[in-house]
């Protein structure tokens, strides 16, 4: 039976990538969808057949599935993010409920996805769910919240390697990199406002690497706002990561390098990327055109019918937006909200009008990370979005007398009747935001 689970997975985490990149009548989504039927019917031959995650591994019965299974990460962060415990299908599962299932199962997840409720509203029958009670929910995210933290750390310390080899040799190894971009990519379309958490991250040292990290976040935010597929994804993301790459080989502590570092690092690091065997230019295109201005200024100079590559517009953007909530060492930042509403106030000059308003709408009006106090003088940080644009779900932190809470808790201000009063400087509590979400 371990062979029949190993190929519901495969197929399952098939159906669902062929549903993010492909229309229904596409062949690669026909022939996704059919492999899928056909190994549901295989596997429900003698009776329903069940796949559970435990501890963030999927199993069938009580056995593990093995990690070379094709697509296994891919399902269990779809399980995980979604608070799926388990998925039993059972005999006569039909291929327009095996449509039905892969659009359910590829749905953003959010407070309000109602998982039994999509795939009623489907009429899919041989499909159920079980979801984790509340304290294996949390034991889950805290889980989630460490490996994503080990993900963000791995990422930096394959940019430090790499920036040493570049400032040494003038050549950067992206193949680590890019791998890790991958997944980065992969858990943000789970999961936005944990990776989003991620970027509210401040290095005490080292802040070019931290930096490049969080524009790549901003960067694919942007991306999936705009339903880029994932080969899309991967390629914005690995620009976002590699747009300075062109500063390393400056020591800006010497005040005389650090001017020619300012102005000349687009043009250092779209030659050091176009020496790279990829047929990929776009992060060659942005490391050198991400500080052109949509109104004809920045640098380098071009000519006045110069296009630049939208993703370098999108990457001026999250850029932008990471420069003001986290603008270096001895200077003080701009709150996501404020910072969110300045990016506005230069769509058409410095940025891009169109990307500019699209980054706002997918950051929100009171973006993750937010330090805020709400009507009942409790102070939390904003986690994620809700249904309600006004009133996001908010991780308590402080109760009304101004205490640190033992057990932070999250809000859904819709659910709770409470409103933001106002956005709190985190300087102002001696607050790292990072560690409160």
């Amino acid at each position: 039976m371990s062979g029949n689970a190993d190929t519901v997975v495969t197929t399952l985490a098939a159906g669902r990538k062929a549903n993010q990149l492909y229309p229904e009548q596409h062949p690669a989504f026909v022939e996704a969808l059919d492999a899928l039927v056909t190994a549901v019917s295989d596997a429900t031959a003698a009776g329903p057949f069940r796949i559970n995650v435990h501890q963030g591994r999927l199993y069938h019965e009580s056995v593990v599935i093995s990690e070379e299974t094709p697509g296994l990460t891919s399902l269990e962060e779809a399980f995980e993010s979604r608070r799926i415990e388990s998925l039993t299908l059972h005999p006569g599962f039909t291929r327009e409920e095996a449509v039905g299932l892969v659009h359910v199962l590829g749905l953003k997840p959010s407070t309000s996805l109602d998982i039994e409720r999509e795939l009623a509203d489907r009429g899919i029958a041989n499909a159920t769910v079980a979801f984790l009670a509340e304290d294996e929910e949390q034991e889950e995210r805290d889980r989630l919240r460490e490996q994503d933290r080990a993900l963000y750390n791995r990422l930096v310390s394959v940019l430090r390697t790499m920036s040493a080899q570049v400032a040494k040799a003038h050549h950067a190894d992206l193949e680590n990199a890019s791998g890790l971009v991958g997944n980065i990519m992969r858990r943000l379309l789970e999961d936005q406002a944990s990776v989003l958490g991620l970027a509210t991250i401040k290095g005490q040292s080292e802040t070019n690497l931290f930096h490049s990290i969080n524009v790549m976040i901003y960067s694919l935010t942007l991306g999936a706002s705009l339903g880029l597929p994932e080969e899309g994804m991967a390629s914005l993301g690995l620009a976002g990561l590699m747009h300075d790459v062109g500063k390393v080989v400056f020591d800006p502590a010497d005040p005389n390098q650090a001017q020619s570092m300012h102005v000349l690092h687009p043009t250092v690091g779209a030659d050091i990327l176009s020496r790279l065997p990829d047929d990929d230019k776009a992060p060659m295109l942005v490391a050198y055109e991400h500080h052109m201005h949509t109104d004809g200024a920045g640098f380098p100079d071009r000519p006045a019918d110069y296009v630049t590559h939208p993703f370098s517009r999108m990457v001026a953007v999250a850029n932008r937006y990471a420069n003001l909530v986290d603008p270096g060492a001895n200077r003080e930042g701009l709150t996501p909200d404020r910072s969110i509403m300045q990016i506005l106030d230069e769509a058409g000059t410095t940025l891009d009008p169109l990307f500019a308003r699209l980054f706002a709408k997918a950051m929100g009006v009171f973006p993750v990370g937010c330090l805020v106090r709400l009507t009942d003088q409790t102070v939390g940080v904003v986690a994620r979005a809700s249904s309600d644009v006004m009133k996001p779900v908010v991780r308590l932190t402080y109760d009304a007398k101004g205490l640190e809470l033992d057990d932070p808790h999250e809000v859904d201000l819709a659910d709770e009747g409470l409103e933001i009063l106002e956005v709190v400087e985190p300087e102002s509590l001696n607050v790292e935001v990072s560690e409160k979400l």
